[in-house]
């Protein structure tokens, strides 16, 4: 097991993922703003639809802080070496993983607002 710059960058990133994870749970986001808390179209079409996409803002950031940790393990592991492939693969999960939580936040925040309906 190594623990290069790069094991210490996904578990950095993590740890920050953790962080906004705990204050979006703490202090959600009350109204839309450019700021703070999970906005997108459908979001901010409704005051229920707000709410609701602020609960789920704090699982996003969890499971891709759970990404990263997973990333920082299997590059630990890694017997590839070398700082460039080291961040074309922190590049993937960090975007693949929000892509991935972005994309399944969205179709429960349909899936709730169809219901709503």
């Amino acid at each position: 097991m190594r623990t290069d710059i790069l094991f210490l960058v996904f578990l950095g990133l993590a740890g920050l993922m953790l962080v906004l994870a705990l204050l979006s749970k703490i202090f959600p986001a009350k109204k839309p703003s450019s700021f703070y808390g999970y906005k997108s179209d459908r979001a901010v079409r409704s005051r229920r639809n707000w709410k609701y996409a602020q609960k789920l803002l704090p699982i996003l950031f969890l499971r891709v802080a759970m990404y990263l940790i997973a990333g920082a393990v299997l590059w630990s592991f890694s017997p590839i070496s070398g700082l460039t492939i080291g961040l074309i693969l922190l590049g993937l999960i960090l975007v693949g993983g929000i892509t991935a939580e972005v994309y399944r936040s969205e179709s429960k925040l349909k899936r709730y607002s169809r219901e709503q309906n």
